[in-house]
């Protein structure tokens, strides 16, 4: 199977460098690699075109692009953008401050290769903190081992809608091209559109027959903390916020996976909120703006307790 890997860059110029070395440094390399540059204005795109000037002998034989953007059009959109560039069988995304682990793409085409996995979601390490995710204790029990570290969902839906999973953060995931073929990521969204994205390519996946999604843990992916990061932004307005998609998405969905997986993204984004925002004042204001979706959360949590 052939692997194409996405880098979204926009303004990385202390750290692309680093993640593109971590490609570069692959046991195994991919067969392609997609840049889009969503008009840096730090030197990215500069320090991008040196780096390759400079790579081994053996990553010459890596089909490399760098598509320029004229304007800056959003991290959706060059992901999207991107995608539509390549034509490997498996597809990974990662962002130009986090790094792969030298093992990455021979573990995870082994697996998919190997146990015939569709779709193949990381668990994730951030530094320099340390702190992984998903809480692994948690979530086993809906888990079957396959290999060390490597495991099949029982019910994938389940899994990834449970509050101590993981997925769509660090762009976590590793999918078949051919079910993300027809799915986009929302290019309107500010919020855990990655989340959205990657639930909608596995319903994709579980549509099929005899569908097959795994869990790969072991530390594959480093996800930097960065300050001034949208996780870390600090708002002077509620007016900021906007709803994920998810969350408006399944508002009127009757399934329980998706109630489930609203409970999860509503919690995050109602946590992030309150810690972000800079005010009292505009604290009590996001609670009036968005009043209706307490009681939902509520309910959403009593659902998750509800076997």
């Amino acid at each position: 199977m052939t692997f194409s890997i996405v880098i979204p860059l926009h303004n990385k110029a202390p750290y692309v460098c680093e993640t593109l070395q971590s490609i570069v440094d692959q046991t195994v390399l991919p067969s392609e690699l997609i840049i889009v540059d969503d008009k840096s204005t730090d030197g990215s795109l500069e320090l991008v075109k040196r780096f390759f000037q400079e790579v081994p002998e053996r990553f010459k034989t890596v089909q490399v692009e760098i598509v320029v953007l004229e304007e800056n059009r959003g991290v959706s959109y060059a992901r999207n953008l991107g995608f539509s560039k390549t034509s490997g069988d498996i597809i990974s995304f990662i962002d130009a401050d986090d790094l792969y682990a030298p093992e990455f793409i021979r573990r995870t085409t082994q697996l998919m290769e190997g146990h015939g996995m569709d779709f193949l979601v990381l668990g994730i390490q951030l530094f320099p903190s340390g702190i992984c995710y998903p809480n692994f204790r948690k979530i086993v029990p809906g888990l079957q081992e396959v290999e060390t570290n490597a495991y099949l969902m029982k019910n994938p839906l389940k899994t990834v809608t449970s509050r101590h999973f993981v997925m769509g953060v660090g762009s976590n995931v590793v999918a078949k091209r051919k079910w993300m073929e027809g799915v986009q990521f929302d290019e309107n969204a500010r919020f855990y559109e990655g989340i959205d994205f990657w639930y909608r390519v596995l319903k994709e996946v579980l549509s099929a027959p005899n569908p097959k999604v795994g869990m790969l843990m072991g530390n594959y992916l480093h996800v930097r903390e960065v300050d001034g990061s949208l996780s870390r932004k600090k708002y002077h307005s509620f007016r900021e916020l906007t709803l994920p998609p998810v969350l408006v998405r399944y508002k009127k969905s009757r399934d329980r996976y998706d109630k489930l997986l609203m409970g999860v993204v509503g919690a995050r984004w109602i946590a992030h909120s309150f810690g972000n925002l800079s005010s009292l004042k505009q604290k009590i204001r996001f609670i009036i703006r968005y009043a209706a979706l307490f009681p939902r959360q509520l309910y959403y949590l009593i659902l998750s307790k509800i076997n």
